[in-house]
């Protein structure tokens, strides 16, 4: 039998969709303890849903404690971002919709320092490279993708290859 394969998203765009929305990460925590309310141990959960057997205990005390509501996330401590929402929605768009030479880059995809040069022009916003991409991982939902470079020998027909020798 053919092994069953996901290809249109990758483990980590799953992962990030789960996070989307607090409903999906309550049902994936459902479903982390139900093991345990059939019986199971916690380190059988642990082999079977490739959770620590830590964070099973974690969800399980809590949901025992609190009900459904104990599955929710806590408030986050820690200071303020100094990012507001609307600068947030202006970077998701600029990622999106915008190339990098619009705003005179040599170049036409965005990196982590041009996106920290243009918030820094932009928005008045100091932030390093590896904070660029944590907001545009954690709270923008993007995952990291390298462009293919290709030849342009390649992109050529053998029979257009041997024209050009003659």
């Amino acid at each position: 039998m053919k092994k069953l394969e996901i290809r249109s998203k990758t483990a980590e765009e799953i992962k990030a969709l789960i996070k989307s929305k607090e409903s999906y990460q309550i049902g994936a925590r459902l479903v982390s303890i139900l093991p345990l309310a059939m019986g199971q141990s916690s380190r059988q959960a642990q082999e079977l849903l490739l959770l620590s057997h830590n964070q099973i205990c974690i969800w399980a005390k809590r949901f025992e404690k609190d009900g459904l509501e104990g599955l929710r996330d806590k408030p986050k401590t820690g200071r303020k971002p100094r990012i507001n929402q609307t600068q947030l929605n202006w970077l998701e768009n600029l990622v999106l919709n915008e190339s990098p030479t619009n705003y005179k880059f040599n170049t036409a995809t965005w990196t982590a320092p041009l996106l920290v040069e243009l918030l820094l022009r932009e928005c008045h916003l100091h932030y390093s490279d590896d904070v660029v991409y944590n907001i545009l991982k954690k709270k923008l939902g993007f995952t990291n993708k390298k462009g293919k470079g290709f030849f342009i020998k390649n992109r050529i027909k053998k029979s257009e290859l041997s024209l050009s020798r003659v």
